[in-house]
């Protein structure tokens, strides 16, 4: 939605604040009425004023445009109406009032001279400029065509210049006979000048096209990572209820206090990891929190549960879920109807998490269980937001099965 949003709201103000200072830079250029920076036919203002003006021309000439848009303002496009048609309504009430040339047919009469001639120079650039993003690019750069679109942007190219020197050599003349407009450059030059606005029209659209896929790719990782974490959330749920029902059969005294366990540990899994990164303090806190809850299910004299932590984790951050489902992974596979161990270890030194994990492969009753997300999860998080800056190494030996896993935190 962030990508859609940028693309139709941005992405036309940048293309109509590009034309209106490219308008102005030619005007300063072309302008032939500008005796000097403080003088237009004898009415005295400087450049600021002349480039004010000029945008304000600018936007009253687009006026008439909202009517393209294709929402159902109709609010919007009768203000834009009333704003475009009252200026010439009473241009022509008090042109035919007064015999006197005032200063507004003055003006009138230099943009007529000055604002048309840049317009009409700009109009073969802009349709060069749109028919190269709109058609060729898409066309054929897009589809890797290079061969074909550097010909067919050849042919625009002096297909373009050659309309933009025809017009005014031969056109202009005819439909403006009063008015002396001629070209300020040969062909030569407007194959020069709408080559560069080819170039940069090009580079644009590359760049944007490269924004767009880094911001694609950016919600693609963000959603991955949410459908991930809705894959966890349940199987810590029913694993944990599994172990309250067993308590609750026996009407063990304890089970309050294991309900409130798990409801805090619910809430961190269900609310508190919805940011993209939480303290890592938090996160070994909440394994704190799970191993007490699974040693509420587990015979300690059939299991042996260590859980060591060592550095100062307050000051770092990590994604999360990520250390959880390995701990669950290991009371899942390592208890079972032989005695065995789990052990834990979490050390931050130097900004670079060390997680270790070693747990017997136990036996069990029956082999129906469903197979675990856990470390494939955790794999796939780890290539999404660290890659390059993390090491995941797992072995089994010997009836172990052992992790061991280094994240290099921001």
């Amino acid at each position: 939605m962030k990508n859609i949003s940028f693309k139709k709201h941005l992405v036309p103000l940048f293309h109509v604040l590009f034309w209106i200072v490219s308008f102005n830079f030619w005007n300063i250029v072309l302008n032939p009425s500008v005796e000097s920076t403080a003088s237009i036919q004898g009415i005295e203002v400087d450049w600021s004023t002349v480039l004010i003006l000029n945008t304000a021309f600018l936007i009253y000439t687009a006026l008439p445009f909202a009517w393209l848009i294709k929402r159902r303002l109709i609010w919007l496009k009768l203000i834009a109406t009333l704003l475009f048609v009252g200026p010439i309504i009473y241009l022509i009430v008090s042109g035919s009032l007064s015999e006197k040339e005032t200063d507004i047919s003055v003006i009138a009469d230099w943009y007529a001279r000055n604002f048309l001639y840049v317009v009409v120079f700009l109009l073969p650039i802009i349709a060069a400029v749109y028919i190269n993003l709109n058609i060729l690019l898409v066309r054929y750069l897009n589809k890797s065509q290079f061969v074909k679109y550097l010909v067919f942007v050849a042919g625009l190219l002096v297909l373009s210049a050659g309309a933009a020197y025809s017009i005014f050599n031969f056109l202009l003349d005819k439909l403006f006979p009063n008015l002396y407009y001629i070209s300020y450059f040969s062909f030569s030059e407007l194959l020069l000048i709408i080559k560069v606005y080819l170039l940069v029209s090009i580079l644009v659209f590359l760049i944007s096209q490269y924004v767009g896929m880094l911001i694609e790719k950016k919600e693609a990782m963000q959603n991955e990572l949410h459908s991930l974490k809705a894959q966890i959330n349940p199987h810590f749920l029913f694993n944990n209820l599994n172990t309250i029902y067993s308590m609750a059969a026996q009407n063990d005294r304890r089970t309050p206090d294991v309900v409130l366990k798990l409801s805090d540990f619910l809430r961190y899994v269900l609310y508190d990891t919805s940011s993209e990164f939480i303290p890592l303090e938090k996160e070994v806190e909440m394994i704190k929190t799970y191993i007490s809850l699974q040693k509420e299910r587990i015979n300690p004299e059939m299991t042996l549960v260590e859980f060591e932590t060592k550095g100062d984790f307050s000051e770092a951050s990590i994604a999360p879920l990520l250390l959880l489902p390995l701990v669950e992974n290991c009371f899942k596979h390592g208890v079972g109807k032989d005695s065995g161990s789990i052990r834990i270890f979490v050390e931050l030194r130097d900004k670079q998490l060390h997680f270790q994990t070693a747990n017997t492969v136990a036996l069990r009753e029956f082999s129906g269980e469903n197979g675990g997300i856990g470390i494939k999860n955790v794999e796939k998080r780890l290539n999404l937001i660290y890659p390059d800056r993390h090491s995941l190494k797992i072995q089994e030996e010997g009836g172990i099965f052992k992790l061991d896993m280094k994240i290099q935190l921001a």
